[in-house]
């Protein structure tokens, strides 16, 4: 499962990112995912609504990874494993943590700030590093990391948009964590499904052509 799930990260390039959306907003969107060619997404456990949103995803979309993100405590994973979450990610470096999900054999990519904690997570079996807030580091980081530390694969989330994507890419990064920017609230609550498949679309471009263009 890691190893499938990791290669799937690496070529799609980006992992949508739900935050405090309800369940009917998340379910309502997974087929324009699949339909654009996104099949992993990740959903926070701070929503009320996160436990049933994965068990309605799993429940009817196979071919979806279903990652349940800002997982704090031994409880977050059990629930959200429960619910049938195919993978963890934390927005800190938790060893407790990291040696729980280790003993489930469940992957996990924790968050990380410094180069440190990047290379403590990696030891301690990360199947990716998240690296947040990427934003705030800048591209300019990610390019550095990469010289010593690029065994690592790197996911950036935090402040991620069209208009910077493309740098963090080209900087090193192995993918991107979005949410907002790449699916519009408005549009979903309109019913607009045109605008939201636009939207994926002019993602999936932008990646594409990086993937190319790197390559």
């Amino acid at each position: 499962m890691s190893a499938d799930l990791i290669q799937r990260i690496h070529s799609e390039k980006i992992v949508p990112l739900f935050r405090k959306k309800s369940a009917k907003f998340i379910v309502s969107v997974c087929p324009l995912l699949l339909g654009s060619g996104f099949h992993t997404v990740e959903i926070t456990m701070e929503s009320n609504e996160a436990v049933e949103s994965i068990r309605l995803i799993k429940h009817a979309y196979s071919g979806i990874y279903v990652g349940a993100g800002t997982v704090k405590t031994i409880d977050d994973v059990d629930k959200a494993l429960d619910a049938g979450a195919d993978f963890i990610v934390t927005p800190i470096l938790n060893h407790k943590l990291l040696q729980y999900l280790n003993e489930k054999g469940v992957p996990f990519i924790p968050g990380a700030f410094t180069p440190s904690e990047i290379f403590d997570a990696y030891q301690h079996g990360a199947a990716m590093v998240k690296v947040f807030p990427a934003a705030a580091l800048g591209t300019g980081f990610i390019k550095n990391l990469k010289g010593p530390l690029s065994e690592i694969p790197l996911m950036v989330t935090g402040g991620i948009n069209l208009g910077n994507c493309t740098e963090f890419i080209q900087a090193g990064a192995d993918a991107v964590g979005v949410g907002s920017s790449l699916i519009s609230k408005e549009a979903v609550q309109a019913e607009d499904w045109e605008a939201v498949k636009r939207s994926l679309e002019e993602w999936r471009h932008v990646t594409a052509m990086k993937n190319k263009q790197f390559s």
